[in-house]
């Protein structure tokens, strides 16, 4: 049985954390194969956004503990992303992030939305950090459960959090390792909205297709790079920065599909070009 199941619909990549008796929770093999994962679907034209759930009662539970004392990262292999569709001129300032592995989700060029079901424990928790929104079950908990096991926020844990929800609702959790519902989530802003169980992953699969319907392919990958640099730009270098990503754009075949659709009354049909 594949632990990292890949479905494409709609123009909706949903990956789907696979091991659902252990509460999904994360061995080497398992982040190598979500990772390639990611990567596929940031390099498929075909799609367009990707959700990332998992299986059963939970998101993931961490690390699997059978690991944990090993050190390292247990031979994890990375995944650089493959072959950008537009080169390297969207974000250029996102290069000093660009790895395999965890920041794949980050520098990979299609939105990333996590369906949280359950548990969201320790990297299950940075998983769900590293994606661009997040939505959250009724029956969501959360932990990031570091200071309780002798280490700092992991795998970047700190820096977005702090970004997420700001220094001080940071600290409290990272200080306290204490667990939180979907409801506390929503409140602190750490997730955009809360359903129940069983509504969760339509509501996310309708909204990321209305994302993938309506919404160009290269304006989400500039738009991306623009909200993911923008805690660390000055508003000069924004604004320039904008201004030639809108100079490109008016360029692009699916800017004059935009208004083309739009005068035509019908749903765009856009190809990323």
């Amino acid at each position: 049985m594949s632990e990292i199941l890949y479905d494409l619909a709609d123009g909706v990549a949903t990956i789907t954390l696979n091991r659902p008796d252990k509460l999904n929770a994360l061995t080497p093999q398992m982040l190598s194969d979500f990772f390639a994962a990611v990567a596929k679907a940031g390099a498929d034209p075909d799609a367009k956004v990707i959700v990332v759930t998992g299986a059963g009662r939970g998101f993931s539970a961490g690390l699997d503990l059978a690991i944990i004392g090993g050190g390292g990262s247990g031979g994890v292999e990375t995944h650089p992303e493959a072959s950008p569709q537009w080169g390297d001129d969207i974000g250029p300032a996102l290069a000093p992030y660009y790895s395999g592995g965890w920041p794949t989700l980050i520098t990979c060029r299609k939105p990333t939305i996590a369906a949280i079901n359950g548990a969201a424990f320790g990297w299950g928790f940075i998983l769900a950090l590293h994606c661009d929104i997040r939505f959250a079950s009724t029956s969501a908990l959360f932990n990031a459960t570091f200071a309780r096991i002798g280490v700092p926020g992991e795998k970047g844990s700190a820096w977005l959090l702090t970004r997420h929800i700001g220094q001080a609702k940071a600290m409290d959790l990272l200080y306290t390792a204490r667990r939180f519902d979907g409801a506390e989530a929503k409140a602190l802003g750490l997730v955009n909205d809360v359903f129940t169980d069983d509504a969760l992953l339509p509501q996310v699969l309708d909204y990321a297709r209305t994302i993938a319907t309506y919404s160009a392919p290269r304006s989400l990958a500039a738009m991306k790079a623009q909200v993911w640099t923008a805690l660390d730009e000055d508003y000069t270098t924004a604004f320039a920065a904008a201004d030639l990503e809108q100079h490109k754009a008016t360029n692009t075949e699916d800017f004059r599909e935009a208004f083309t659709s739009y005068r035509e009354k019908r749903a765009p049909v856009y190809k990323g070009r």
